[in-house]
């Protein structure tokens, strides 16, 4: 583990103390907000809003003092959930809406295939990222270097399986963790669970066993803000 000098814990200490020092989330009883938290950490940043519907009855819920949260089935962060929340050894799936409003690209012009993409090909827009699709693309940086593996007309929301990019990192590579908050920033090590290109998201184990949600960067590590 290698720490960097600490300036001052504030913030978000409670949710990285659990994160990185237990093998799951304890969020205490507060459920429906800590749910929002949870997928609020995923969407982070001024440019998205979060909200979150239970649908699962009340009387469904779990209701030990510190139910667990874990990382939903397929890496799925808006939309319907499924999400997997553990009380001691009972695991109970709830079923809730998650809806964020964010950042996603679309095409300037018409591209076509083979073309090599820069960043004047596409503008960004804002809007409901839970009726797009799960792999619609936000950031400019993830189209860089990016080869065009279909015709894409001038106006048309961009996904990730319209592009060709080079993995940064691969399943079962070991990779240093760089972990922001406010004022402070500590580095872990874990293992990548799935392939990922410079700034997709990435799923990690961590040593804890905890898996995380980062974002690769170009350098092959892991980014996650808190």
């Amino acid at each position: 583990m290698i720490k960097i000098p600490v300036v001052k814990f504030i913030g978000s200490l409670t949710f990285f103390l659990n994160l990185f020092f237990g093998g799951s989330l304890a969020w205490g009883n507060d459920l429906p907000r800590s749910i929002n938290d949870y997928f609020k950490q995923i969407h982070y940043g001024t440019n998205y809003k979060v909200s979150v519907d239970i649908k699962t009855p009340e009387q469904q819920w779990p209701t030990c003092e510190s139910p667990e949260i874990h990382p939903p089935m397929g890496n799925k962060n808006w939309g319907n959930i499924s999400l997997p929340v553990n009380c001691g050894q009972q695991r109970r799936f709830m079923q809730i809406h998650v809806s964020v409003t964010g950042p996603y690209l679309v095409s300037n012009r018409a591209i076509q295939r083979n073309s090599v993409l820069r960043e004047k090909d596409f503008q960004v827009k804002t809007g409901a990222l839970d009726k797009l699709p799960n792999d619609i693309i936000h950031n400019k940086k993830v189209t860089l270097n990016g080869i065009a593996i279909r015709n894409i007309p001038a106006g048309q929301f961009i996904t990730r399986n319209m592009l060709r990019r080079p993995w940064v990192i691969k399943a079962g590579q070991n990779v240093v963790i760089t972990v922001d908050g406010q004022n402070f920033r500590v580095r872990y090590k874990g293992k990548a669970i799935n392939n990922a290109a410079s700034f997709d998201n990435i799923r990690v184990r961590l040593v804890s066993g905890q898996v995380i949600t980062g974002e690769a960067q170009e350098n092959g590590s892991v980014k996650m803000m808190l």
